[in-house]
């Protein structure tokens, strides 16, 4: 039924009442009509009526009903029509009725109080009742301790953590993450019991181009609560678990005795002639099995020991770089912040200021040494002094820094066949 119908069947009926009330015989029955109906819940965040979808009830009219008349109650506001019934000839009794929601969809029911039912009999007299209805607003849902931003470790896994907390029962977790540009679902994790409260732990694969991730939590009454965690782009990349040789033998010529920084790759004594350009550092170890790291100019007495069966490597020393090393020893504030920056993957530069006051890398060379007492600005461990500052020259006169972490050294019965390996940061 349309608005303007409903409007005038409320004047008509009003009229009627006004009639009913000069005959004081007719204004009620002398028989009460009977309204049985549940007591009704409405959530105001979801919008919908418990216990069932819809405000209902039954009336039971002795005398016998033509119309009814529903209308929406509450405080501190004028009583809204939001309903009117029509009983058939077999319902003018016994009539069941149900109100649609969408009457009163728009309506602002924080402050609902009930559904008051107008009844208007054959005869014109007439029978008020009143169907329960009080608001809820339950509880919003939270998301807590998840990080503001979080980096992709080296095999480019990000742990999502936190905590989802809802008094009205979880019901699911959503991961998304934008590396199409807008936010795109990775992941729907449901939960089950509907706990109010769920530790959240989610390995995520990053994705290229992604800058931010979201996690949305779901409760049993469909409310919503999101985090959103950025993603800031790297401005260098991060190459693992790099193995170095040191110089080889005639019979056994290394294969990964010099670091290319700009692909993290590694070139042997057989195929780095002609690429020497190329080389930031090369690995080196003496017969008193110290394994040093060595910047390319700084090679002119030792690059005969790097050989290829019966030929020796003969670099043209103006194709080398000029690299400078830097061990970082902890105990400084710049130094500590650094190390920890590391440990907890936050680093995203790596340019001069990152380094903060540690004077630039001006080492030629970077030595092992396992005892910590030893550890100086060109001698570092793997336990404590482990991390090292490499500057690269490039041709225009700038510089790439580079951040090694040494992992193992493997100092071999043959010394010239030892191992170094290591993860290294190169800027882009």
């Amino acid at each position: 039924m349309n608005i303007k119908r409903m409007l005038k069947l409320s004047v008509y009926v009003f009229g009627l009442l006004i009639c009913a009330s000069c005959k004081k015989d007719k204004t009620t029955s002398s028989v009460p009509d009977t309204l049985s109906s549940k007591d009704f819940i409405f959530n105001t965040a979801n919008k919908q009526i418990t216990p069932d979808p819809e405000i209902g009830a039954e009336l039971s009219s002795p005398t016998g009903i033509q119309l009814i008349y529903a209308y929406l109650v509450r405080n501190n506001t004028t009583d809204s029509l939001i309903y009117i019934g029509t009983p058939t000839a077999a319902q003018q009794h016994q009539y069941p009725f149900s109100i649609p929601a969408a009457n009163y969809a728009q309506a602002k029911m924080q402050q609902v109080k009930g559904i008051r039912i107008l009844v208007k009999h054959l005869d014109n007299s007439s029978f008020e009742g009143m169907i329960k209805v009080t608001a809820f607003t339950p509880p919003l849902p939270k998301l807590e301790n998840v990080p503001a931003t979080l980096l992709p470790d080296g095999s480019g896994k990000i742990t999502l953590t936190g905590k989802a907390s809802s008094e009205n029962g979880l019901k699911q977790i959503s991961i998304y993450d934008d590396y199409q540009g807008t936010f795109a679902l990775v992941a729907q994790i449901p939960i089950t019991g509907s706990p109010k409260s769920q530790d959240i732990n989610y390995a995520y694969t990053y994705r290229k181009n992604a800058a931010n991730l979201k996690v949305v939590i779901t409760d049993n009454f469909d409310l919503t609560a999101e985090a959103s965690i950025k993603i800031p782009l790297k401005a260098f990349n991060f190459y693992q678990d790099i193995t170095m040789m040191a110089n080889g033998t005639a019979a056994a010529p290394s294969t990964n005795s010099f670091f290319v920084g700009e692909t993290g790759t590694t070139l042997g004594s057989c195929n780095v002639s002609g690429q020497e350009s190329k080389v930031d550092f090369l690995g080196y170890c003496t017969s008193t099995s110290i394994y040093t790291i060595y910047t390319p100019t700084n090679t002119s007495t030792i690059a005969k020991n790097y050989k290829c069966g019966t030929l020796i490597w003969e670099p043209n020393t103006a194709d080398l770089k000029a690299t400078r090393f830097r061990v970082l020893i902890p105990g400084t504030a710049d130094a500590d912040r650094i190390y920890a920056a590391y440990t907890a993957n936050t680093i995203t530069e790596l340019n001069d200021d990152f380094f903060g006051s540690i004077a630039v890398p001006g080492s030629s060379t970077a030595k092992f040494d396992p005892i910590v007492a030893n550890q100086a600005a060109a001698v570092f461990n793997l336990t404590q002094a482990y991390l090292i500052w490499i500057r690269v020259p490039k041709a225009d006169g700038t510089f790439t820094n580079q951040l090694m972490r040494a992992k193992e050294v493997n100092i071999a019965s043959t010394a010239a066949l030892s191992t170094m390996k290591f993860d290294i940061m190169v800027s882009k």
